[in-house]
């Protein structure tokens, strides 16, 4: 079931992100050097173990340029990435997209069609509930669905439930903000997806991520990103936020060449096994979104791979735990 985004100008197509870069630690070139010896083997991802020396150099001699630069750019006080640094991550982009078709394959593509999306209805929600719609109170029970499997008063901070319809197995649900500080809420659902019990609760859990990841008590619309911080689009995340907090643990690294070119399916054969789905390669936000589905759904993750790490992130926040239970047994799981 291909999954939405959050913002409904991204229906159409992926969403544009930035992210602050961390500073470097002081030192000489030698840092510089293992700095980008480090980056390199986790930019490369699966392709570590298979290029060829002189292709390694090449990586690493691109990184110590970009870090040089952005170590430059930071001690003056520069937040944003100057054309140069730019044009290198691009250039480094480009390196690793060759490697991945030399030994890995044929990249693919992520382009996305525009999405035909038609509303069927609408309605205020109030106190918990529907406004009766006249003549469309059929999809009462659709709301119901997803209250169920939600601990009591999860949907407080949503004003309005639509009913739309793009055909099958497109787009199953969203959510997206309706006032400006992303106080206020809407969800969205396609009834013509809401048949395949696993594929409905799944979404359902990944797009009550993204309102527990983007609300205003996480993340500030249209405000400046704090330093060190991720940022996407137009909203900044908090540094305690839930986002920042994943984005720092498992995206800070590689952020960058994801970036490079969203449309590309490279980025996800170099990294496939840090992702618990191929759609959470996209960004941080659907990363977290798909990483929570499976927290609340599934057992806990065993190993100590990235995809276990990501998964079992949540047990961190006790006011998560006590969501995943609460919702578990509202579900009978």
């Amino acid at each position: 079931m291909k999954r939405p985004v959050i913002l409904p100008v991204v229906l159409a197509g992926l969403l544009s992100l930035s992210a602050c870069s961390l500073p470097i630690r002081q030192g000489g070139n030698v840092e510089i050097q293992a700095e980008a010896r480090r980056l390199a083997a986790v930019q490369l991802g699966k392709l570590d173990g298979l290029v060829t020396p002189e292709e390694r150099e090449q990586v690493v001699g691109q990184l110590e340029w970009l870090l040089s630069l952005r170590r430059l750019r930071e001690n003056g006080g520069e937040r944003e990435p100057s054309p140069r640094e730019e044009q290198l991550v691009s250039r480094l982009n480009q390196l690793y997209e060759d490697y991945t078709r030399r030994y890995l394959g044929d990249l693919g593509s992520w382009s996305a069609d525009e999405e035909k999306i038609e509303q069927l209805t609408a309605y205020t929600v109030k106190d918990g509930g529907l406004e009766a719609v006249e003549g469309k109170d059929a999809y009462q029970d659709l709301w119901n669905q997803v209250e169920a499997m939600l601990p009591e008063g999860s949907l407080d901070a949503f004003d309005r439930f639509t009913v739309f319809t793009d055909g099958a197995e497109e787009i199953l649900a969203y959510v997206v903000p309706t006032d400006d500080a992303g106080a206020r809420w809407e969800l969205a659902v396609d009834p013509e997806d809401a048949g395949d019990g696993a594929s409905f609760a799944e979404t359902v859990m990944h797009e009550y991520c993204h309102y527990l990841t983007l609300n205003n008590r996480q993340v500030d619309y249209g405000g400046q990103p704090t330093y060190g911080c991720y940022a996407e689009s137009d909203l900044a995340a908090r540094p305690n936020s839930y986002l920042n907090a994943f984005y720092r643990t498992f995206w800070s690294d590689y952020l960058d060449d994801r970036l490079a070119d969203p449309e590309t399916y490279g980025f996800y054969l170099r990294h496939s096994d840090d992702f618990l789905t191929s759609y959470a390669a996209t960004s941080p936000s659907e990363d977290i979104a798909e990483s929570f589905a499976y927290f609340v759904l599934y057992d806990q993750a065993e190993g100590e791979g990235l995809q276990a790490q990501k998964q079992n992130f949540f047990y961190a926040y006790p006011e998560l735990v006590t969501f995943r239970d609460q919702a578990r047994a509202r579900m009978g799981l």
